[in-house]
């Protein structure tokens, strides 16, 4: 037969081949089997013949066998019953075993807790005895600490205050900042030697004395807000670089912008070209516009020739106005009638009650009074009532938007602001100008010409004190409203100003007619 592999022809022949694959190794064997095959029909046909020969022993042999195999069978599913019946019964013994190492494990786990739920009871009881007495005493000890450092603090926050208020009273009197009395009998308030122009007064005085004396006002005021920790409503700012003139925002515009530009200039007119400046530098249609607290010209004519500008000028120093008031309010300091145009309007009367006031300024040093000793068991207060004592009664130095004590920005301090009855900033500025617009309407002003101006001495065209002393000749034209905060040009606006607040001949652009 050949392979189907090797095509090797195998099993034939004397010559035996070696096994190359498994058709050989089966080609090999064929002649056994078929041998073998022959062998067993041969026996079978043989067994036929004697079956025939002898039918009874055929039936009996044939019973016999299928006795022998019934039997066989029995056997054999006897043995099977009896392996699976011991299987059974070692599983059910090894799982009764382990049923019972578990119950062994268990009653032990359950002696273990019985032992230590006892000793916990007993620890419970002990620990018990007498706490009620212990936890009144430690809550009296804890009581006792937070009364004494809320103690220490409001000791702190007094000593904080005195010296908020001793610096704003030196500060005050650095500025020059002074209360008189005019020939007529009324109060006059001066900072640095110039007079502080009432707001409704504004068309009398001049433009180098306005500016003059806003400007210093507004130093004292950011410098005593810097003491006080007090952030102003209306922001206020001061000259720096690229910005020579102080200025004032609406309180709805007022701390979200950091890169204003001066009124006049650009944001693009800035020296400041760093990349992060620029990187961070605000849309021209998203600033706001800064309110001038100067004036270049008299009120009257500017009112005349900008009407805008003077607008703009009137809202600015109604703002600063608001400010003040809002800083006494909160300082505890009367401002007359909080709802009267006319009290507001008094920028020097509170700006002294502010500062100086006429009650006498504690010194640094000083400690807080007998009445605040350390507290006693009997004398200890609540956070509630102490807090209403705050809001009702308020000291100089007390509230304020730098200290976790009287913080303005709590819910106490936003109370305490809300129980004021100032009125808005916008209010102020239509009574004001209604009153100012309605004074030169009254008054019958004409505006002199430019010859009428002529003096026989040099005089300067600085614009900001009128009749100002000529500098030099190359001076431009324009840097003449820088010069205001100079000590010359003070006293020359103050040399302008009578004592009685006449003023010279001369050296205003409005005069009275008589008819």
């Amino acid at each position: 037969m050949q392979c189907d592999i090797c095509f090797r022809t195998g099993g034939q022949g004397d010559k035996k081949l070696h096994f190359l694959c498994a058709i050989d190794a089966r080609n090999q064997l064929y002649d056994g089997r078929i041998q073998n095959a022959r062998v067993l029909l041969e026996n079978g046909a043989l067994s036929t013949q004697i079956t025939n020969l002898f039918p009874g022993d055929k039936a009996q042999q044939i019973g016999e066998t299928q006795q022998a195999s019934q039997s066989s069978l029995e056997v054999a599913a006897a043995s099977a019953d009896k392996e699976r019946t011991v299987d059974r019964t070692q599983q059910i013994i090894t799982r009764a075993d382990e049923l019972r190492a578990k119950v062994e494990l268990a009653r032990e786990d359950i002696a273990k807790r019985k032992a230590t739920v006892a000793r916990r009871k007993s620890d419970l009881a002990s620990a018990s005895n007498g706490v009620e007495a212990r936890r009144t005493r430690q809550i009296e000890e804890v009581k006792k600490a937070t009364s004494m450092i809320k103690h220490k603090w409001n000791l702190g926050h007094a000593t904080t205050a005195s010296s908020r208020t001793f610096l704003c009273g030196e500060a005050a009197k650095l500025y020059g900042l002074k209360r008189g009395r005019r020939n007529s009998g009324s109060e006059e308030y001066r900072i640095g030697g110039v007079r502080i122009v009432d707001l409704r007064s504004l068309n009398t005085a001049s433009p180098a004395e306005i500016s003059t004396a806003l400007s210093h006002i507004v130093h004292l005021l950011m410098l005593s807000t810097h003491y006080l920790a007090i952030r102003l409503p209306a922001e206020i700012t001061l000259p720096h670089r690229d910005y020579p003139l102080p200025t004032i925002l609406p309180i709805a515009s007022s701390y979200k912008h950091t890169d204003v530009p001066f009124p006049g200039n650009t944001p693009n007119q800035s020296s400041n070209t760093s990349p992060t400046a620029s990187r961070h530098a605000e849309a021209p249609s998203n600033l706001p516009h800064p309110r001038p607290l100067f004036i270049k010209k008299p009120l009257p004519l500017l009112s005349t020739e900008d009407p805008s500008s003077y607008g703009l000028f009137l809202e600015g120093v109604t703002l600063l106005a608001y400010d003040i008031a809002w800083v006494c309010k909160s300082q505890g300091i009367p401002v007359g009638d909080e709802s009267s145009f006319e009290d507001i309007c008094n920028l020097g009367r509170n700006l002294y009650n502010l500062l100086i006031g006429t009650k006498p300024r504690p010194s640094p040093g000083s400690r807080a009074s007998s009445a605040q000793s350390t507290p006693t068991k009997g004398g200890r207060e609540t956070d509630g009532e102490s807090d209403r004592k705050n809001s009702t009664f308020t000291t100089m130095g007390n509230f304020s938007h730098g200290t976790a004590h009287s913080f303005l920005g709590g819910a106490v301090g936003t109370d305490f602001i809300r129980s004021w009855k100032l009125p808005s900033p916008t209010k102020l500025t239509d009574k004001l100008k209604s009153k100012l617009l309605s004074e030169v309407a009254n008054a019958e002003w004409e505006m002199l010409d430019a010859d009428a101006w002529a003096v026989d001495d040099e005089m300067g065209d600085d614009g900001v004190v009128v009749g100002a002393r000529k500098e030099a000749a190359e001076r431009p034209q324009n840097l003449g409203m820088q010069s205001f905060m100079s000590m010359r040009t003070v006293v020359e606006a103050v040399e302008m100003v009578g004592g009685d607040g006449e003023r010279k001949p001369g050296t205003s652009g409005w005069t009275k007619l008589r008819k």
